[in-house]
């Protein structure tokens, strides 16, 4: 693996790139860390002058950052021969077997977005109360709008799938596989589909929106806005659901930059690790031929587009909440952005972002 310092007044002008944007109003803070194989390089909160404080240890709703996570484990699973990544998530699921394709979507579609399923508005999910079992029958009854495995289309619900099968599978809760795949082995105690009591202090504010980043109607009102927070929160979506700290995903993040390995635990071979994070939109399933504005995906990870300063071996994920997970083996580098803004431009990210590789010497 090959290492790369990061020059410390260069990265000193990344940090007041973000801090600037807390100062400015664009968001509301930002959490900050950079790091690389060898450890966390330095790790930030920002918080605005006359606002609450939020810490750097502060738990973020980290929104579909969840997906790589879920990912991961599954993949995980996939090389314990546990689950296979190509099995029918009908065999778990009979719910699926209605003889119109959706009975051959396995867990490859649902990490690589081509399911041919269509995600339906989280407002009317959220206004209603619809709680989990109502969000599940609904995504079960979802028709097909392409062939499995013919388009990628991004979407979230499909991944309660993936989870169901999982759980039926393995006979436990997405959570308990979670924790004994990823959040025990890499030492992320503060990641988890609840915030929980013991963490209840550090939960960072986030008003939640639709997946396209448009802010429910009425959230402006504190009370609205925390009880969609706390109907979101009882979804448990496990395309969207995970909260955790800048440190947890620190630990993933090094972990993946190291090919799968962190302190002495592996949580994926060489081999799966590669499966995981090569590109499988290119030329087949993006939504475009327009290159620049095509999707590059994957499994459960995004890939660098063509204007980012990124290697080709780098990948990430972003969240609604204004959240993002990056990671490049060839510079040796782990980014952190986590701040409680649903909706936020992808070019506020990506001007911080931009700013840590100029400092990669």
């Amino acid at each position: 693996m090959p290492h790369h310092a990061l020059d410390p007044i260069a990265l000193d002008r990344a940090f007041d790139v973000a801090a600037r944007r807390v100062h400015d109003g664009t968001i509301p803070f930002v959490i900050l860390g950079v790091a690389n194989a060898a450890g966390t390089v330095r790790l930030e909160a920002f918080s605005p002058p006359d606002g609450a404080r939020i810490g750097s240890d502060a738990v973020c709703l980290l929104a579909s950052i969840t997906k790589p996570i879920v990912a991961t484990a599954t993949m995980r699973l996939a090389q314990d021969g546990r689950f296979g990544l190509g099995f029918p998530l009908s065999t778990w699921l009979p719910e699926l077997r209605t003889a119109d394709g959706r009975e051959t979507i396995t867990a490859w579609h649902v990490m690589t977005h081509t399911t041919g399923l269509e995600d339906e508005p989280l407002e009317d999910l959220l206004r209603r109360g619809i709680d989990r079992a109502g969000l599940l029958a609904r995504t079960f009854a979802q028709p097909l709008s392409t062939p499995p495995g013919s388009r990628f289309h991004y979407a979230t619900f499909t991944w309660d799938l993936l989870a169901v099968a999982l759980e039926r599978a393995l006979d436990r809760p997405l959570e308990t596989i979670l924790r004994e795949t990823l959040f025990e082995p890499l030492g992320m105690a503060d990641t988890g589909f609840e915030p929980g009591h013991a963490r209840a202090a550090r939960v960072a504010p986030v008003t939640i929106g639709e997946w396209d980043g448009t802010r429910l109607t009425g959230t402006e009102d504190p009370m609205v806005a925390a009880a969609m927070r706390e109907r979101f929160t009882s979804l448990r979506l496990a395309g969207g659901g995970l909260w955790s700290t800048a440190s947890d995903l620190v630990r993933l993040g090094r972990a993946m930059v190291r090919g799968g390995e962190l302190d002495g635990s592996r949580i994926l071979a060489p081999a799966f690790w590669r499966l995981a994070t090569r590109e499988v939109t290119i030329d087949r399933l993006g939504a475009t031929v327009d290159r620049l504005e095509g999707e590059h995906y994957a499994i459960g990870w995004g890939k660098p587009g063509p204007t980012s300063p990124a290697s080709p071996t780098a990948f990430g994920h972003g969240g609604a909440s204004g959240t993002r997970l990056f990671v490049d083996p060839e510079h040796d580098l782990v980014v952190v952005y986590l701040t409680g803004s649903w909706g936020l431009p992808s070019v506020v990210m990506d001007e911080t972002i931009g700013a840590v590789y100029a400092a990669v010497r």
